[in-house]
């Protein structure tokens, strides 16, 4: 059986609504260098972390749940000369074992593993040393929202202010924010289309091809029809006391 995110995040290098040159800018900010130790949860294909080790020399461990996502992580890594610095492991980041201080843990777009932003905050801060940062990927509201979206949609996510509450709220300071842009999540959304349109095509007999032809079709209606402009998404960087 065919997994829908396999399928349509097979051309995407960064799984989020985000750029090579932001993932740089978070490397940045964090103070990544030759040093660092890195921890990257949720980390997919392994983009952010391959990108991290060439640009800052630092050593970065990935942990990802998702078979596909780690072996397509591994090659990557190989293929990039970085084997040295990035390693990843397969296993769920719920239950997983980190030890503890790294520079920084990552989190980018995957909180759900731990049911939203403060319980992510809860599981990473106590692995990053005094002073380290956690950086989590997040949605957030650019806007009030419509009256007609699902009861659920209202109610994970927040406005900005209200989001970076939640995160303040277990204990650390959000000292950065690097936000996405309109390009960002048409790039990162598009990449969907164009990956799904090319499985189809050569998959036109699969089984799951009219379940996933029809989800592809909902899922483009619903990011142009209001989640384009009412959903935002940024890098939360937070700092341990």
């Amino acid at each position: 059986m065919a997994w829908w995110f396999a399928v349509v995040e097979a051309r995407h290098e960064l799984q989020n609504p985000t750029s090579a040159a932001k993932i740089r800018l978070l490397g940045e900010r964090l103070g990544l260098s030759a040093g660092s130790q890195v921890l990257d949860v949720g980390a997919g294909r392994g983009g952010p972390a391959v990108l991290l080790a060439r640009e800052f020399g630092c050593r970065v461990r990935c942990v990802e749940r998702a078979s596909e996502f780690a072996a397509a992580a591994r090659e990557h890594v190989e293929a990039s000369g970085v084997a040295d610095r990035v390693e990843v492991v397969e296993a769920d980041g719920a239950t997983a074992e980190f030890g503890a201080g790294y520079d920084a843990a990552l989190c980018l777009g995957a909180s759900f593993i731990w049911d939203g932003l403060a319980g992510t905050l809860h599981a990473l801060v106590p692995v990053v040393r005094p002073r380290g940062f956690v950086a989590v990927g997040e949605p957030y509201w650019r806007r009030p929202l419509l009256a007609e979206l699902e009861p659920e949609d209202h109610e994970q996510y927040a406005m900005l202010p209200e989001t970076i509450a939640r995160a303040e709220a277990c204990g650390v300071e959000v000292v950065t924010l690097i936000d996405s842009s309109p390009d960002d999540w048409d790039r990162y959304e598009s990449l969907h289309w164009l990956a799904l349109d090319e499985w189809l095509a050569a998959n036109p007999d699969d089984p799951q091809a009219d379940e996933f032809r029809e989800r592809g079709r909902r899922e483009r209606e619903r990011y142009l029809r209001w989640q384009r402009d009412l959903l935002g998404w940024a890098i939360f960087v937070a700092r341990r006391p």
